[in-house]
């Protein structure tokens, strides 16, 4: 794991903290972005840079929408779909102080495994269960930064 400091753009882009936090990381590698894109985790990354596809997490994400996740009734059954599935072959974890942490696949399995829970979508968008990931805390660093090279 890949431990490195990102800046926030002074004008905030980004309409959610965890936007904020995609569009520094993505500041960091070169890219320039003011919209969040929404893209499918199974067809697209967050960033994808010459076959590096990073799907980037903050505080309280959602490990994919509960709509993807029809017929996975557990945290198991929905993380075994997101794995085979998802087109990202790395993961950021963006903290609320701006470091992000690089992770592989199996790094990130440990990381939702340890900090994510089941949980479910308001009724409005279907009720479907999905993984949450809990939000950020000391424990949580103290994980990441034991782990980070």
């Amino acid at each position: 794991m890949e431990k490195i400091n990102v800046k926030q753009f002074e004008n905030g882009y980004g309409k959610t903290e965890g936007d904020k936090r995609e569009f520094a990381l993505c500041g960091f590698y070169g890219i320039m972005r003011t919209k969040h894109d929404s893209g499918s985790y199974d067809k697209g990354s967050d960033i994808e840079l010459d076959g590096v596809n990073i799907s980037v997490k903050a505080s309280g994400a959602t490990l994919m929408s509960g709509g993807k996740c029809i017929g996975c009734n557990t945290f198991e059954g929905i993380w075994r779909r997101y794995y085979k599935r998802t087109h990202s072959n790395t993961w950021a974890y963006v903290t609320v102080d701006f470091v992000a942490y690089v992770m592989n696949k199996k790094e990130f399995s440990k990381f939702i495994h340890t900090f994510g829970y089941l949980n479910r979508e308001s009724s409005q968008n279907g009720g479907h269960k999905k993984i949450k990931l809990l939000k950020e805390s000391q424990k949580m660093i103290d994980w990441l930064d034991a782990r980070a090279a």
